[in-house]
């Protein structure tokens, strides 16, 4: 029996996910490059592993080696497992285990490694008894020194016979300087690319990381924020920059400056990224163990976004340009700038399907514009199931669960979707298919089963029926990647809704014919505007006066005060359930970044633990429950892929731009829309109760889905990154 497409398994280093702690060791030491025998070749290496389990389990491991020497043209590096350590699978080389004895060679692809170049390996592994760390790796059959992270290497060639991957408990003092290697690094476009970071010693208390570009091309950008306590300072972090996609042929470099408040010798560090830009004519190396589509379009990657550019909608490129050409040239640039982004094309009625009154481009019209693009991916939002938006109490929905809604959303909408994504001339474009967006998360937020639609859908099963026929008929098509909504931090992050949602998103997809493998991952902040971190709330355990900031209005015994922490956690819970460890995860970051001059530039002093986290926080919606036309938001980070260990993509699946709903005071003649109190600045989003929650929305927003010229302004001024 056919499952469908099988996804290469991976588990990412994800830190948040791991039971244990990471273990690090860096590794240099002289390698004899394979193109000369007698050049004098360095390298340095850094290894990292993630373990789960108790006196056995599994674990992930990435290597990430930099040849600081001549190019290299092949090359094999060797190590040994020093407890029971059992290899499953690798990627980014050939790999082979004889006994203890781990090998990996070059692929076809990445064979040749330059001058300052770095390669990115790793694997996925099963261990019993203990998961103590390689010490013996060789590199073409040379071994190298084993460096510590805070400590100085070794004289000797050959590795240590004792490494630690710790520090001494009682490092010798000195100032806090920050450590970055590699000092360069190549980043393809569309992609992303990481040195590692850490500290030299134990610090007094939270470290947070800052990084500016200082110079250079403005497409390079930072998508992460390490930060470092007293428990962790020597563990290697990801230092992430992303490349944007352009339309230019230049290799664009940028010089960062990595810094920190509490680092003094010196409390910067340069370091240089370099695109690969992808429009240059002529070959270069895959940055990535993304395979390449074959002309049969039959052979699926990992991870769908690495290595592809996503299609850029014409509607809403015209809508930017119409925002462009009303403001002043500094923000109009800015605006023309976004023009070649990546959207989302949201399904949400048959019409869009299959053409009908009021739709300017069928799904049909975007595959085409998408091929013509030479898009390499395009990311689709299934959003028609009867009765949806069961919470919003104004649903425009135009299936209904007694109309025979649910034979009509399979037979009208999803089965020709399914024969279209099917057909020949779309076979090497990838299909990023974000299925239904709130629908389960609808059905287990406080109070849903006591509004009447949701009650409703609840009982007769309908979004899971919808949900599963959905899944049958898009997983076995090779080039479609299923993406399941999977909530946001805001309504999802408690306990009880975490489970519950957990349980109800495995129960739904179990049931398909192909089982809980036939969903690629989850998708979660659709639409919403949770930031994908608050560095200067560390966590909500964090005390103020002796108080946890959980206590606090704002995050009210949420457990996830960020984006990231909440999906990367979602995805382990998941595969905790038995899904596979392929499962991704993609997050909306089309609206929170958070920037602009009411972003917060250090942490409260204040020792009242409500004052101190309404000054703190990035996030300025009076409540997280707050979702329409926000006041004060950004545009965030810009579609990448793979920016973060555990995620396969920040994309931008919400249209910048585009309306949440109107919350009047009047509707425009003849619409047949409700007023949504939620969407009204002067309403509440507790309607009829005692307290008065403010909706911090926007004033004059037009219909949901239309174009709101004001809202984008905003959204450009208060973009973060800052555009």
């Amino acid at each position: 029996m056919s499952f469908g497409h099988h996804r290469f398994v991976r588990r990412i280093l994800t830190a948040a996910a791991a039971v244990v702690p990471i273990a690090a060791l860096a590794v240099a030491g002289p390698v004899l490059g394979a193109a000369s025998a007698d050049a004098a070749v360095t390298c340095q290496v850094t290894y990292a592993s993630t373990q789960w389990g108790t006196n056995s389990g599994g674990f992930t491991a990435g290597i990430t080696v930099r040849n600081t020497g001549e190019t290299l043209t092949g090359w094999k590096l060797t190590f040994t497992f020093p407890g029971s350590q059992k290899l499953t699978q690798g990627w980014s080389a050939r790999w082979t285990q004889l006994a203890d004895h781990v090998t990996a060679q070059n692929e076809a692809w990445n064979g040749t490694v330059a001058s300052g170049g770095s390669l990115q390996l790793g694997f996925n592994g099963t261990w019993t008894g203990s998961n103590p760390p390689p010490t013996d790796f060789a590199f073409n059959g040379v071994p190298c020194q084993v460096i510590v992270p805070g400590t100085s290497p070794s004289p000797s060639a050959s590795p240590s016979t004792s490494p630690s991957a710790s520090p001494s408990a009682s490092p010798s003092p000195g100032p806090l300087r920050i450590v970055i290697e590699p000092k360069t690094v190549t980043v393809p476009e569309g992609g992303t690319a990481s040195v590692q970071v850490w500290l030299n010693r134990r610090p007094e208390g939270t470290v947070h990381i800052g990084t500016g570009n200082v110079s250079g091309d403005k497409d390079l950008t930072i998508v992460t924020s390490p930060t470092f306590t007293p428990d962790d300072w020597n563990v290697p972090q990801p230092l992430t920059v992303a490349a944007a996609e352009d339309d230019d042929a230049v290799n664009g470099s940028a010089t960062f400056d990595t810094r920190s408040s509490q680092a003094t010798a010196p409390s910067a560090v340069l370091w240089t990224a370099t695109e690969q830009d992808n429009d240059i004519a002529g070959p270069s190396p895959s940055p990535s163990p993304s395979v390449t589509p074959s002309p049969g379009g039959d052979v699926p990657v990992d991870n769908p976004f690495i290595g592809a550019k996503g299609y850029v909608d014409p509607d809403w490129a015209a809508d930017v340009e119409s925002s462009a050409a009303k403001v002043d040239d500094e923000t109009a640039q800015k605006m023309r700038g976004l023009e070649r982004t990546p959207t989302a094309v949201w399904l949400d009625r048959i019409a869009d399907v299959s053409g009908g009154s009021g739709v300017a481009r069928t799904l049909k019209d975007h595959l085409d514009a998408a091929v013509g693009q030479g898009a390499g991916y395009i990311t689709l939002v299934l959003h028609d199931l009867p009765d949806r938006d069961c919470r919003s109490r104004v649903s425009d929905a135009e299936l209904h669960e007694q109309e025979n809604g649910l034979n009509r959303y399979k037979a009208e909408f999803v089965d020709p979707v399914a024969a279209l994504l099917a057909r020949p001339e779309y076979r090497n474009l990838r299909v990023a298919a974000v299925i239904e967006p709130r629908a389960l998360i609808d059905l287990i937020v406080g109070g849903a089963l006591d509004i009447y639609p949701c009650d409703q859908a609840a009982g007769s099963g309908v979004y899971m029926m919808g949900i599963r026929y959905a899944l049958d008929k898009l997983s076995p098509l090779p080039n479609v990647y299923t993406y399941l909504d999977a909530g946001t931090a805001g309504w999802a992050g408690w306990e009880t809704n975490f489970t519950a949602l957990v349980t109800l998103i495995t129960e739904t997809v179990r049931g398909t014919t192909a089982g809980l493998n036939s969903l690629d991952g989850v998708a979660t902040n659709v639409a919403d505007y949770v930031p994908l971190e608050e560095p200067f709330l560390t966590g909500p355990d964090q005390t103020v006066a002796g108080q946890p900031i959980k206590q606090s209005r704002f995050i009210d015994w949420n457990p996830y005060l960020n984006e990231r922490d909440y999906a990367v956690a979602m995805r382990s819970a998941l595969i905790a359930k038995g899904f596979p460890g392929s499962l991704g995860v993609v997050v909306d970051t089309s609206r929170n970044g958070w920037g602009g001059p009411a972003r917060p530039t250090a942490a409260s002093t204040s020792l009242d633990v409500n004052t101190f986290v309404d000054q703190s926080r990035v996030d300025r919606r009076p409540s997280r429950a707050a979702e329409c036309n926000q006041n004060g938001a950004g545009l965030g980070a810009r579609p990448v892929a793979a920016p973060v260990p555990g995620v396969d993509a920040y994309l931008w699946i919400k249209r910048p731009g585009e309306s949440d709903g109107v919350g009047g005071p009047l509707l425009p003649e003849g619409s047949d829309r409700l007023i949504d109190y939620r969407c009204d600045p002067k309403g509440s989003l507790t309607p009829g109760s005692n307290g008065f929650r403010p909706t911090g929305a926007l004033p004059d927003a037009p219909l949901a889905g239309d174009w709101h010229h004001q809202q984008f302004v905003m959204l450009v001024n208060n973009a973060y990154p800052a555009l």
